[in-house]
């Protein structure tokens, strides 16, 4: 696995190699990276004795951002959600618009809270973020997880990915 910092490094030398380029003396944009993916995403969840995995399997786009990457695709439910998670040196950002409506930003070693919102109401989430690593088509974050002040268990989201021939999300 390549320590994140290495891999930074190296996004960040793509990402300033990629932003413009001369053609007989005329400075050109380059646009962003962007390429549809077929991706994995599998939850666990430990809470005491308890074990649990989710998995899901979908059709997404892989794009650049500012000081990172993102990975945008909807979760086929019974109604669907649509999902983002971008991530970046010691954070990621997950964004949920559908039945389950939220925006939380994990940052490692420290603890954040945001709203979440569900069928069931409005709920407080606090995090304690204990992980966050990234190799070229794996990104794996782990986190403690309270709901409204009750604690719910050790959550662990491994996203993985290979670049699709599908026109993504």
């Amino acid at each position: 696995m390549i320590p994140f910092a290495v891999a930074k490094n190296k996004i960040k030398k793509m990402q300033d190699e990629r932003k413009s380029c001369t053609l007989d003396d005329e400075v050109i944009e380059v646009k962003p990276v962007r390429y549809p993916v077929r991706l994995r995403q599998v939850t666990s969840i430990q809470d005491d004795a308890m074990r649990e995995s989710v998995e899901l399997e979908a059709e997404g786009t892989l794009f650049e951002t500012k000081d990172g990457f993102a990975l945008k695709f909807m979760q086929e439910e019974e109604q669907p959600i649509d999902t983002t998670i971008k991530w970046s040196h010691d954070q990621v950002a997950l964004n949920r618009k559908g039945p389950v409506s939220m925006h939380h930003v994990f940052i490692l070693g420290q603890k954040t809270k945001s709203g979440y919102e569900s069928q069931f109401g409005q709920m407080m989430m606090e995090t304690d973020t204990a992980t966050i690593e990234m190799t070229e088509q794996r990104m794996q974050f782990q986190y403690d997880l309270m709901m409204n002040h009750q604690p719910v268990g050790l959550y662990t989201i491994e996203l993985t990915w290979e670049r699709s021939e599908t026109h993504g999300v």
